[in-house]
């Protein structure tokens, strides 16, 4: 019993470890400045490119039409958030595989920075 309870302490600590561990390396990253972003000249144009990903019009969005708008709307982003773009075109390019997690981690983080950047803009499955 002693031996069981000691795992399950361990268990949870190491788990209790890793969560810390992931919290301090991802607060030492810098994600994009929004506010910067939405004072930018860039700000207008990269908004207009997104309309077509709003809910109420994505449907009509073929998954060919999606990967070239992602690929415009990366060169109206600002630096900071462009790695996020690449991973996404990526996974556009070559869907499925091993990294499927990543491309969906890039495709919130995307959609967080085209909702928070667009007023009016809704992504579906984000929450801002």
């Amino acid at each position: 019993m002693m031996g069981r309870a000691w795992r399950i302490t361990s268990y949870v600590a190491v788990a209790v470890i890793a969560f810390v561990a992931v919290f301090v390396l991802r607060s030492g990253e810098s994600g994009p400045d929004i506010e910067s972003f939405r004072h930018s000249e860039e700000r207008p144009k990269f908004c207009k490119e997104a309309e077509p990903l709003d809910l109420s019009k994505s449907e009509e969005l073929s998954a060919h039409r999606r990967a070239h708008l992602m690929e415009e709307l990366r060169e109206l982003a600002p630096e900071d958030i462009a790695g996020e773009f690449d991973r996404l075109i990526a996974w556009y390019e070559h869907p499925g595989g091993a990294e499927r997690e990543r491309f969906g981690q890039a495709g919130v983080r995307v959609g967080e920075f085209i909702e928070r950047s667009c007023d009016g803009i809704n992504i579906g499955g984000i929450r801002t």
